[in-house]
C-alpha cells in the first residue's frame, strides 16, 4: 500500500533526475522568449520630457494565457459558492474555455441554448452567460469544440451520411453567425480524433476517412477571421519515442498537406491516476507523462510545424490529500509550458474538486483524481496558490527607476501590459515583442 512519501517519490523522480536538463531549457528559454527589452519616453501634456523623476513600473497582465474551463459558472446549488467562484476564476486566471458540446447547446433540434437565461445543464452553462461574465472581467474566451463526435444529441441521424454532414454544417454556420468574427480568442475546429475508437456515442462520420478534413474546411469557411485550433489528447509520450513517425504527428501533417488552415496546435495534459479504478493501480501507465524529458522533446517534434501551441487541458492528481506534492508537480510542468518558445498558452481543466466529469455508466469518474485547484469549497489548494505564485510574483516585473534628462528610462521585463507611475498619476503602456520603444504621456 503507498502512503503519500511513495506517490510523491514516484511523480517527482524523473524530475529530479533529470533536474539539470529541466534547468537549462526552462531558464533560458524563459529569459530570451518571454521577456524583452523597452525605453520608455516619459512626457507630459504639453510633451516636454519629465526628467530625472522616480517612477514605478508594474505589471498589470500577462501576454501569455493561462486559464481554465468556465463550466462551473453559476452551476453551483448555493449562491455564495457561484458568487466565489466568479470572484476567484478571475482572480487566478485570464482565459477560459466556454463549452460548445453539441448534445447539451442543442438537447432539443433547433433550439440552442445561446442565451445566458438558456435552461440550465450542469457543467455546460449557456455560452452568452459565460460571453458576457469573461467581458466583464477582461478574460478572454475560447470556444471548445465545433467537431467532437463523442457528445452528440440523441436526435441526430447518426446513420446517415448525408444529413449528418449538412446537420454538421448548419451547427458551424449557426454558432459562426453569432460568435465569429473576432469575438472569441480562439475556435477548437477538431477535438480528440485519435480518440475515436473508444467513443460509443458516434456518427457514420467517424468510418469516413474524409471526415477530419472536411469539418476543417467547414471552420475555415465559416470562421475566416477566427485562430483555429487542433486539441488531442496526451501525445506527448508517444511523440517523444516514435517522433515524425507519431501517430499525432502524421494527422497533423496530413491535414496540412490536404489544405486544412491549421493556426494553432494543441494538446492535452490529463493525469487522470483514479479515474477508473484506484490511484496506486493506475500510476504507472501515466508516469511518462511526469516524465520533463518526454515532455519537452514532445513539444519540440510538435514545434517543428512552426505554429503556435498550447496545452489545451491540464489534470494534475492529488495524492491521499497531499496537496504540496500536487503544487510541486503542477510548478515543475508549467515551467517547461510557458519555457516553450511556441507555447501561447496552458489551460488547466477541473477548478473544484468534486465537480468534474462522470461517466453516465460510472465507469470514469474524474473526481477520484482529486485534480482540482481548489476545494470544493472553492478555497485555493496549494496548487493554486502555487499558480498565482508564478504568473503573480516569478514571471511579473516590478520596477522603480529613474528617467534620464530626455525622460528615458530603458528595462527587460515579461511580455504583458503595464502601468508606469510618476508621484500619483500613471499611464498605461504594453511590452510585447518587437516595441522595443514607447512613448507614455503622463
Amino acid at each position: 500500500m503507498m502512503d503519500q512519501a511513495d506517490f510523491r517519490r514516484a511523480v517527482l523522480e524523473k524530475f529530479e533526475e533529470k533536474e539539470e536538463l529541466c534547468r537549462a531549457y526552462v531558464d533560458s528559454n524563459i529569459e530570451a522568449h518571454r521577456k524583452g527589452n523597452v525605453t520608455l519616453r516619459l512626457t507630459d501634456k504639453t510633451g516636454a520630457p519629465i526628467a530625472g523623476k522616480r517612477i514605478h513600473v508594474s505589471q498589470k497582465s500577462h501576454d501569455f494565457k493561462y486559464g481554465a474551463n468556465l463550466f462551473l459558472l453559476d452551476e453551483f446549488p448555493d449562491g455564495e459558492r457561484n458568487a466565489r467562484y466568479r470572484e476567484v476564476f478571475s482572480e487566478y486566471f485570464n482565459l477560459a474555455t466556454v463549452p460548445f458540446y453539441w448534445a447539451e447547446l442543442e438537447p432539443v433540434e433547433g433550439k440552442p441554448r445561446f442565451a445566458a437565461d438558456s435552461p440550465k445543464i450542469y457543467r455546460r452553462p449557456a455560452p452568452d452567460l459565460c460571453l458576457d461574465y469573461c467581458r466583464e472581467k477582461g478574460i478572454s474566451a475560447k470556444l471548445h469544440c465545433l467537431f467532437y463526435d463523442k457528445f452528440i444529441p440523441d436526435w441526430l441521424p447518426k446513420r446517415d451520411e448525408a444529413e449528418m454532414f449538412r446537420l454538421y454544417e448548419k451547427r458551424f454556420r449557426e454558432i459562426a453567425e453569432r460568435y465569429g468574427n473576432g469575438k472569441l480568442y480562439e475556435v477548437e475546429v477538431s477535438n480528440e480524433l485519435l480518440d475515436e475508437y473508444r467513443w460509443t456515442t458516434q456518427s457514420v462520420l467517424c468510418n469516413r476517412r474524409d471526415t477530419p478534413l472536411w469539418a476543417w474546411k467547414m471552420a475555415e469557411r465559416y470562421f475566416p477571421n477566427d485562430t483555429l485550433v487542433i486539441n488531442e489528447a496526451q501525445q506527448l509520450p508517444s511523440l517523444a519515442v516514435h517522433d515524425y513517425r507519431a501517430p499525432y504527428f502524421l494527422f497533423l501533417e496530413s491535414l496540412m498537406n490536404g489544405g486544412a488552415r491549421i493556426d494553432k496546435i494543441g494538446v492535452q495534459h490529463h493525469m487522470f491516476v483514479g479515474s477508473h479504478g484506484p490511484q496506486e493501480t493506475e500510476l504507472p501507465k501515466y508516469l511518462k507523462l511526469m516524465d520533463p524529458e518526454n515532455v519537452i522533446h514532445g513539444l519540440q517534434i510538435l514545434s517543428d510545424f512552426g505554429k503556435p501551441l498550447e496545452i489545451t487541458e491540464v489534470t494534475v492528481p492529488t495524492f491521499l490529500g497531499d496537496e504540496e506534492t500536487q503544487a510541486e508537480l503542477l510548478r515543475r510542468l508549467y515551467e517547461i509550458w510557458f519555457a516553450t518558445p511556441l507555447m501561447e498558452s496552458v489551460v488547466y481543466w477541473n477548478t473544484a474538486d468534486g465537480t468534474a466529469y462522470v461517466s453516465p455508466s460510472g465507469t470514469a469518474n474524474e473526481n477520484n483524481v482529486h485534480g482540482g485547484l481548489f476545494r470544493n469549497d472553492l478555497s485555493p489548494k496549494q496548487s493554486a496558490q502555487m499558480l498565482k505564485h508564478l504568473f503573480g510574483e516569478v514571471w511579473h516585473t516590478e520596477l522603480d527607476l529613474e528617467t534620464d534628462a530626455d525622460g528615458r528610462v530603458s528595462f527587460r521585463g515579461f511580455y504583458g501590459d503595464y502601468e508606469a507611475r510618476v508621484g500619483k498619476t500613471a499611464a498605461r503602456f504594453g511590452l510585447r515583442k518587437g516595441n522595443g520603444s514607447v512613448a507614455v504621456q503622463i
